[in-house]
């Protein structure tokens, strides 16, 4: 194995990989034993999926962990899945072995016992997600300083599934407080597959401030293959389906054709199939085990979401990883790195809300060496008359697949968030400090999340503002000595397990079957006894509802029917949707698409070209309805419906267009002396009706909430140039 970053590796390191039968190091391995080893530098190592990201991080650090012990846990690797905690400790297992380092994992599912060895004897390497280190802040605070005094390294696995988001901004702010514990600084190394063109955010994430110390390592090795093809396939006539929409509909007579073909696709092979909802990743499993049922075959389809159990959710991961073929029917829950063998294909039923997602999707197949990554996108749509609505002849699903592709191919994703203005999880660490040391001056707490942590984005005033609102609902209190303590209601949250994650979770219903746990239904509409459902992939028929304990108890049964389980889409990226415009407004031919997604399309620019609906465009629907073609993100859209409420409009975001009551003539002349004003984005907040989206808000000030809401789900800008050039 002739290789200067080989040379680097402590010799113990060195042996362990001859045993296991290396014979080179992967570029990305090279380039990142080197960063660490020849320089005191964050890192980012970005590569694709299975292209030995974890070994190009923790290669060099056990090297240094070797010449050097740590007096404490040396290295924390923190991930935002379970399941992928699991995966890492299988494959440090040996590595760590040979080199006497101890390895241990601390999360839910981790016995009492293997987490007490290591507050026993702290050393080595703790996996752990961000809620297990929450855990800790609250129960073990006397023990923190211990456990963590001698900690070298930070790795974040699986980078862009934290940043701008609640769980990264909870990360973050855990790992800043972390630091002013235990006294002093430690590397961090993150690794991700998907950062496009943004590794300078993700660096300044990391590090805020100081991107220029955080070294970033892109694996440029050689490019796989890849096989694309979108498959159009219509369901229907829109009359006889009312309200459902395309992808709710739930007769098998109207997607037969979708589930033969998908069973031939993906039978006898190991795949997956992603889903946008968990009720269609329980529909589609069902209709392909039904299929493969009539032929007299074994039925090959398994699920896996987040509202299994998981005990479900890690028989799935077993049986992929053994030879027998299977197929799982999945929700974003297998988008990361979780061990599951080797996938042949990836399915995806209706287009992703994200390039990132699409990417990080395609990339679980074709792992092996010489093969190529293969993804097929199934979009249904209804059968389209004349004189059906304007947007739905133009195949929005089918222009957001393509969109979505052709941004892949260009190799562009859509940039990291960094403009959070999270109250909500802001509140929960004023929670969680107060909780760890029972009680703390405003100005000590100020300096703890804001002067030197997370939160540094909010000013004193605002920060008080926050302070007073939890006063308010006595969440905190303030003793005579001036020290700020938990309230009533703030010790009972934190004495709540769900205290520990930052992000929302809905009240949910146990599903049982003969005591053994199957999955959750949302407590919201739980159904009635009689009520057939799917869930795990299995049909059950409801025997039992029982309130108090918040149980659903079934039987085995014949018939089914969608579970219910709620949720909403993601936001689209003004990129992806300007791009859906211009494969509207294009003419070059498409050459992945099928027969029906072909005429779909020709349908689409046929319409495009006749109505020339750009960016900007006005349609008359009718004398009091119209449509404006904006072809923006769903933030800008958000925001242009509250300035069409601000100019006394009712207006319907439609994706591609803002439905508005009223002649476009009408509402131009509306719009015009309200753009002349240029309205604020706290000014434009203040028209949403529904400003609780995080799971704090709720104790939030009216004006909390608006500021809140004007820095994180609106773009003014974007908003008002579009506008302007319409109106």
């Amino acid at each position: 194995m002739p290789d200067n970053a080989f040379d680097l590796l402590s010799p113990p390191i060195q042996e362990c990989l001859w045993r296991m039968g290396w014979t080179e190091l992967r570029p990305i391995q090279s380039r990142a034993i080197q960063a660490v080893l020849r320089s005191d530098n964050d890192l980012i190592v970005s590569a694709r999926t299975a292209s030995g990201k974890t070994e190009a991080a923790f290669l060099p650090i056990l090297s240094k962990l070797i010449e050097d012990p740590p007096a404490s846990v040396g290295v924390m690797y923190i991930s935002p899945l379970k399941a992928l905690i699991n995966d890492q400790f299988r494959r440090l297992e040996e590595l760590c072995e040979y080199a006497e380092i101890a390895v241990h994992r601390r999360h839910g599912d981790v016995g009492e016992a293997a987490k007490n060895r290591l507050m026993e004897r702290p050393s080595g390497i703790v996996l752990i997600t961000p809620e297990s280190l929450e855990s800790l802040f609250i129960n073990r605070s006397s023990s923190l300083s211990r456990l963590f005094s001698d900690l070298r390294f930070v790795v974040i696995d699986e980078l862009h599934a934290f940043v701008g988001r609640e769980r990264g901004l909870h990360l973050r702010s855990l790992l800043f407080r972390l630091e002013q514990r235990i006294q002093h600084s430690y590397r961090m190394v993150a690794l991700s597959a998907t950062l496009g063109d943004w590794s300078v955010s993700y660096a300044d994430w990391l590090r805020p401030g100081y991107a220029q110390q955080v070294t970033v390592v892109v694996d440029t090795g050689e490019t796989r293959s890849a096989r694309l093809k979108i498959y159009g396939y219509e369901i229907g006539d829109r009359s006889d389906v009312c309200s459902e929409s395309a992808e709710q509909v739930d007769d098998d007579e109207d997607n037969g054709g979708l589930f033969d073909d998908m069973l031939q696709a993906f039978g006898g092979r190991k795949n997956l199939i992603f889903a946008n909802r968990k009720d269609q990743v329980e529909w589609v499993a069902d209709a392909l085990n039904e299929r493969c049922r009539k032929a007299g075959r074994p039925q090959e389809f398994l699920v896996h979401h987040g509202s299994v159990s998981k005990d479900v959710r890690e028989h799935t991961e077993q049986l992929m990883r053994e030879d027998a073929p299977h197929t799982t029917v999945c929700s974003s829950t297998l988008e990361l790195g979780i061990d599951i063998g080797k996938v042949t294909a990836v399915g995806q039923i209706g287009a992703p809300w994200s390039v990132s997602s699409m990417v990080q999707r395609l990339g679980r197949s074709g792992r092996g060496a010489g093969e190529h990554a293969e993804l097929r996108v199934y979009i249904e749509d209804f059968c389209l008359a004349d004189d059906d609505n304007v947007i739905d002849r133009l195949h929005p699903k089918l222009l957001q697949a393509i969109a979505l592709a052709e941004l892949m191919l260009q190799k562009w994703i859509e940039p990291p968030s960094l403009r959070e203005h999270d109250l909500s999880t802001l509140i929960q660490q004023v929670l969680s400090v107060l909780a760890e040391t029972g009680g703390v001056a405003a100005s000590d707490l100020f300096a703890r999340l804001m002067g030197r942590g997370a939160f540094r984005w909010l000013d004193a005033g605002r920060f008080a503002a926050v302070l007073r609102s939890l006063g308010g609902h006595d969440l905190i209190e303030q003793t005579a000595e001036g020290s700020l303590i938990l309230g009533i209601d703030g010790e009972r949250i934190v004495k709540n397990f769900e205290f520990y994650s930052a992000f929302a979770s809905q009240r949910e219903y146990a599903v049982l079957h003969a005591s053994h746990l199957i999955g959750s239904l949302p407590a919201i509409d739980p159904p009635p006894v009689g009520e057939h459902l799917l869930l795990g992939g299995r049909r059950w028929q409801v025997a039992g509802v029982d309130p108090d304990q918040e149980e659903i108890h079934v039987v085995p049964a014949i018939g089914k029917k969608r579970p219910f389980f709620g949720g909403s889409a993601g936001d689209i990226h003004s990129v992806v949707r300007q791009k859906m415009r211009d494969v509207a407004l294009g003419d070059q031919p498409i050459k992945y698409l099928n027969q029906t997604a072909s005429r779909w399309l020709s349908q689409a620019r046929a319409i495009s070209t006749a109505t020339n609906i750009k960016t900007g465009a006005w349609f008359d629907l009718s004398a009091n309805r119209c449509l404006l073609f904006t072809w923006l993100g769903t933030r800008t859209q958000r925001t242009i419906v509250l300035l069409a409420k601000a100019a006394g409009l009712d207006a319907i975001d439609e994706d591609i267009a803002i439905e508005f009551s009223g002649s476009a003539q009408q509402v131009r002349s509306r719009l015009g002396p309200l753009l002349e004003q240029r309205p604020s984005a706290l000014e434009l907040a203040a028209h949403m009706p529904f400003k609780v989206r995080r799971k704090y808000d709720g104790y939030l000030s009216e004006d909390l909430l608006v500021t809140s809401f004007a820095n994180d789900a609106l773009d003014v800008d974007e908003a008002l140039e579009c506008l302007c050039r319409s109106v």
